[in-house]
């Protein structure tokens, strides 16, 4: 049985954000999509609480938007050094309704 997913509503994750967190989603994004000179690794990092797992869904967000009719599949792979953080950040970096998500 195969679920179908909704295409991303990039819009509404990104209004949820704060100015500066929408600010890097933006810069990263662009930057990971450069055409002359894409980042093929890159690294936010901020104080504790300013919103990088909002941040990273926000990113998500766009980037399966953005790849969302020139791939058949998009798998997002999310590493945490703890797993009680990553059960907790799981469903926050989820942008659909759907439970695809799987921990180890």
């Amino acid at each position: 049985m195969s679920t179908e997913i909704a295409r991303p509503n990039v819009r509404d994750q990104l209004l949820r954000l704060r100015d500066f967190q929408r600010d890097t989603v933006e810069f990263v994004f662009s930057r990971m999509y450069d055409p002359s000179q894409p980042a093929y690794r890159f690294l936010v990092a901020d104080e504790v609480g300013l919103g990088k797992t909002f941040v990273a869904r926000g990113l998500i967000a766009k980037i399966v938007d953005y790849l969302w009719d020139q791939k058949r599949r998009i798998d997002i792979i999310y590493i945490c050094s703890n797993a009680s953080i990553a059960r907790q950040n799981i469903n926050r970096l989820n942008i659909t309704d759907a439970n695809d998500v799987s921990l180890p």
